[in-house]
Order: structure tokens, then sequence, then C-alpha cells
């Protein structure tokens, strides 16, 4: 505002300068750095008085103005000043609070272009209306701060009970900060506060979800405004004020009741509405220091759906089991302890006996530990609550039942669904703004150990749309060759069989080497040749998952023998569809195709091998 500018309230206030002119040194206290409060507004706001918190300097400033007003008669609102003894924390935070106000101070450069002037040149401050307000000044008469209050200035630990109203609900956060009395080396009494300690009422023995409730304790120990919006308090409905957003009320240790009422945010994220204590005062807040009044009852509630594993060996699962309407057979794995194929890290047990393909293995039996959702929405919920959200431990849409060293999870899902979002993108050259739709996905999820439901995104949980084809091990045969004892190669009437043998050697430094002896009947086969047709053999990828009763002979047998104790496997392959295989690893089922070059390049090639002869890579 430019020097000579005056407000629409100049006139009015002139007069009342006029007459206060001689007792404005009496009301303008100076503190020690050279700065003092302008009270010619006649305004007390809803700050604490210093006492109720402890010492420091903006503490002090405030506490002094209110009391100049109350000793020189001037009406508003007093506070009571009940002196208590507080902990070193409170200094530290009220530092804070005086850190923030200097923050805020416009710079020197900047005073008189800032605030107007009155008819005396002195500069003056005025709420968002227009209307004059208290300031703190330097020793040239330049306001350095205006609008800035402490209206609530405690600390967490100072809370007893903190009620919120929101339009999610309502919520009441019970606070305890315990204390500890021990006697010192010389004999004298001690007392020691320990950590706060936070309980929803209604849910005391529900989990809280980590800094959820230091949040709303945070929020409601002290509340500085940002600006003074109208110090009249006129048209409250323009702020969202006659029908808050949410309702706080704060009781503190001493017995002090205190209310914030949160009205709508200001425009270009200036801030949030507030009215503190009935004051008619309108105040402006930073947006995050009010946010936590806004959250959901749920959402002080933990949404960890299970813990991580103490022991990095429990963080695997022994067995698994899927099961539920959206899957034809129950799913069993368990941890492959078969030696002899290494790159499988589990086996399906059922419906049938195969290894589980390693990434999707992974991604779906791994996904149990540590698992947090997106929201907690039921605490121990009914019947009906379970109904509502998809969920039935009888009849679910998806279970998972997981046992590890440490314990056994079980989680029920409800049937996936979708939601969409829209974000804002840009504005495009015509103007108009531009937005990106994203679908997401999620369940309910409940689990019966912390009797909760939750919501959570299916990537997190890809066990409720896995099914039977994710789960088949991607390779047809995969054996590690140093376990292999006979492969025999069985097709048109005729067999080849190789031996292969292996020998370990150790060279001077301990080094282990490993040489593997190929032969057929009598015929010792080149290594390099072997490893085309053992790669060859190991190349194969299911085309696709399919089960169905082994019928008819087989085009291609091939058994491999180990030097364990392992029974041996027999692979066999049938005619399928066009240009392709039905494979078994069992003799009596179907699991799945593979493209007839691969079974060709085997019927032909192990004759050839057998004789010593080349073998080419597929």
């Amino acid at each position: 505002m430019a020097d000579n500018e005056k407000t629409p309230q100049d006139n009015n206030i002139k007069k009342a300068e006029s007459e206060a002119k001689t007792s404005d040194q009496a009301n303008n206290e100076l503190d020690d750095d050279g700065l003092y409060y302008d009270n010619t507004a006649g305004t007390i706001f809803s700050a604490d008085s210093e006492a109720e918190t402890g010492s420091t300097k903006a503490a002090k400033k405030t506490s002094k103005k209110q009391q100049k007003q109350a000793d020189s008669g001037k009406t508003g609102k007093k506070k009571p000043v009940i002196f208590i003894i507080v902990a070193v924390v409170v200094v530290a935070v009220l530092v804070g609070v005086f850190f923030l106000v200097k923050n805020n101070m416009p710079s020197g450069d900047s005073t008189e272009s800032t605030y107007p002037t009155d008819e005396n040149g002195q500069q003056y401050a005025t709420d968002l209306k227009g209307n004059k307000i208290d300031s703190l000044k330097d020793n040239d008469g330049n306001i350095v701060s205006a609008g800035v209050e402490e209206l609530i200035n405690h600390v967490p630990a100072d809370i007893k009970d903190i009620k919120v109203e929101n339009d999610n609900g309502s919520f009441e956060l019970l606070s305890e900060t315990p204390t500890e009395t021990s006697t010192d080396e010389s004999g004298k009494e001690v007392t020691t506060t320990k950590e706060t300690q936070y309980s929803l009422k209604g849910y005391e023995d529900a989990p809280l979800a980590s800094g959820m409730p230091d949040a709303v304790a945070n929020d409601a120990a002290a509340v500085t405004t940002t600006n003074i919006v109208d110090i009249n308090g006129k048209n409250i409905e323009e702020y969202g004020l006659d029908k808050p957003r949410a309702t706080v009320t704060v009781t503190f240790a001493n017995k002090n009741k205190r209310t914030i009422t949160v009205g709508s945010e200001a425009p270009d994220s200036a801030g949030t509405y507030i009215m503190v204590d009935g004051d008619k005062a309108i105040y402006l807040v930073a947006n995050e220091s009010v946010d936590s009044f806004l959250y959901k009852p749920m959402a002080l509630l933990d949404p960890s759906v299970t813990t991580a594993a103490e022991d990095s060996s429990d963080g695997t699962p022994k067995t698994v089991t899927i099961s539920g309407t959206n899957f034809k057979d129950t799913l069993e794995f368990k941890a492959n302890d078969d030696t002899t194929v290494s790159t499988a890290h589990y086996k399906m047990t059922a419906p049938v006996s195969c290894f589980v393909n390693v990434a999707n293995g992974s991604t779906v039996l791994e996904s149990l530990r540590s698992v947090t959702a997106n929201e907690v929405v039921a605490y121990k919920p009914s019947s009906d609550t379970m109904s509502k959200y998809g969920l039935s431990t009888s009849n679910p849409y998806a279970k998972i039942v997981a046992k590890f060293g440490d314990g056994t999870i079980t989680l029920y899902s409800s049937k996936p669904k979708t939601e969409k979002t829209e974000a804002a993108t840009g504005t495009s050259e015509d103007g108009s703004s531009s937005t990106t739709e994203t679908t997401t996905e999620y369940a309910y999820i409940y689990n019966p150990s912390t009797n909760i439901i939750y919501k959570i995104d299916t990537t997190k949980i890809p066990w409720v749309n896995t099914s039977f084809e994710d789960m088949v091990f991607e390779y047809v045969i995969k054996a590690d060759e140093a376990s292999i004892k006979t492969i025999e190669v069985t097709a048109d009437g005729k067999t080849s069989k190789f031996d292969l043998s292996t020998e370990t050697k150790k060279d001077k430094d301990g080094n282990e080497t490993k040489t593997t002896t190929v032969k057929s009947g009598k015929n010792t086969i080149e290594t390099s040749k072997f490893d085309i047709f053992f790669q060859n053999l190991e190349s194969a990828t299911v085309a696709n998952v399919k089960t169905s009763n082994v019928s008819g002979s087989p085009d291609l047998t091939v058994k491999i023998t180990y030097n364990t104790d392992k029974e041996p496997d027999t692979y066999t392959f049938y005619k399928g569809e066009t240009g392709k295989y039905n494979f078994s690893v069992d003799g009596k089922t179907i699991l799945g195709s593979v493209f007839d070059t691969y079974v060709n390049k085997i019927i032909e090639d192990a004759p050839k091998l057998a004789k010593g002869e080349d073998v080419t890579a597929i």
C-alpha cells in the first residue's frame, strides 16, 4: 500500500488516535531488542498467557500486551493466567514459534510499501478487511510483524483429551504422559517425564497408526496465525465457519478447554480460515497446521495388515494355501526341497504336482509380510459390516493361509473393484485445463488376527488375482546337470541313453572344479556336443497351461534319473493342436503345451548325439 494511501477505516481511527495520542507511549511497550507493540487498535487476541507454557520472548510479548490492555480498561476477551511449571521441551517449542514470528517479519526495505501511515506519518496494520489491528514495531516506528498471533500455545504433553467432529465422523483421542519418580545419588527425588501415550476412545485395544495421534496432538496444542482476516468476524459463512469442516475441543491437564473451529480453505493456497474459543475474530493459519483435524476416525488406527518377520529366515512361507470362489481348485504350495532343481523356489502340491513359476511364485507367495493397507475401514466388524464390504469367512472370494516359522497368516479378500481418479496435468493453448484419468483396482481385506477390515490396492495382494495358470513352472524340464545320472530319450520305439558322471577336483588353492563325462553305450560324447543337446532339452518354455487327462501314446518320452535318492522324472509329449505338443510330468495329467519345433528337435538329435555326431542349437 502506498505511503499516503488511506484505508476506509482511517477517518474513524483518526479521531481515536488523536484522543489516545498522549497515552500511546504508555500503551507501547519497548522490549530489549528494540521492538514494541502498537496497542492502539484496542484489540485483545485469543493467545494463551506466557505463564501457561513457559518463557520465550514471543510469549512474553503476548502476555504483556494483554496485561497492559487490561490495566488500561480496554474491552476485549481476557484469558485466565494460570502459572505452571513445564518441561524443557516447552521452551524448545516456543523458541520455534518465536522464530516463526521473526521469519514472517517483512524486511526493512519493504515496510514502507507494506503498511499504510496515519496523518502523523506513523505506520499502522490492518486485517484483510481493513480494520486496524495491533502490530510489532521497531525503534523507527516501522511495523515488523502484524497478524501473527499465538492463539493456543501448549505442548502435546499438556493435553488430556481431544474431541474432533468433522465431515468424516468424529473421534476422541485420549492422552496420558506418565511420570516416574526416582532418587538420585544425593538422595534427592527426581521426576522423569515419559513418552506421551495415546488411545482412541472406543478402540482402546486397537493399535494406533504411527505418527497419526501425534499429528493431531501437535496441531491441537499450538495454533499460530499467519494473518487476521476480520477482527470483527462478520459474514462467517463466507469462510465456511457457519458450517465448519471440523470442530475441535481440546482439554488440557489444567482442565482448561479450548475450541478450534475449522472453516474452508482460502483461495490460492493462502491457508485455512479458523476461529478459536468462540472469539468473533477470523484468522488464517497454514493448511498443514489443521489438516489432522480432517482425518477419518479410522485413519488413526494402524493400517499394517501384517507385520515383518523378526528373523530373516521367517520371511518366506513354508506352506501356502490359496482358495475361494475365484479359484476352480484349491492351490497348495510348499518351499522347494528338491535339490535337483535349484532354479525353482516353490513346488505346487495341489491340484497337480509341479514346480512353481519363478517370477510369479516369488511375487505371490512372498508378498505376505509387512503389508500396509491404504486405510482401515472397520474394526471388530459385525456380520453385516463384513457383508457390506463383500467379505465372508465361510465362502470368501479369495483366502490365503501361509505358515511361517514364527506363525500363520490368514487373510480374506473381497472381489476387487476399480475406482477412477482424475489429476490435472496442465493447461492447453486455448486456456482449457487438461486432466489424466487413472484407474486403480482395490479390494477389502479382513485379517482375523487384528479383527480389522482394510482397503488396499490389489498390487499389494497379488494372491487375490493369481491363478493356477500363473503359478505353473515356466520350463518343461529344468534339472541341474550335476545331479543327473542318466537321460533316456525314447521316440519311434527307439531309446537313446546317456550316462553322466561328474568328478570334482580341487586345485592347490582349494578351488573346486567339476568335470562331467557323458557316455552313450561305449561312446564317449564330447562335452561341447552334449552341452548343446542339454541346453536344447532344457530350453523349452510352456506355450500355454492347460489341464486334461492323458490319452493315447506319447510321441516322445524323456526319463531322467538322479544321483540322489530322488525318484526318476518322466516327461511325456503327445500330439496336440496344430504346431504344438501337449506334455505331462506324471503320465496322467496334461499340464500344458510346447511348440513342436522343440519336440521334433529332441527326437531328431538324440540318436545323432548317441552316435557322437554333431547337433545344433535350436
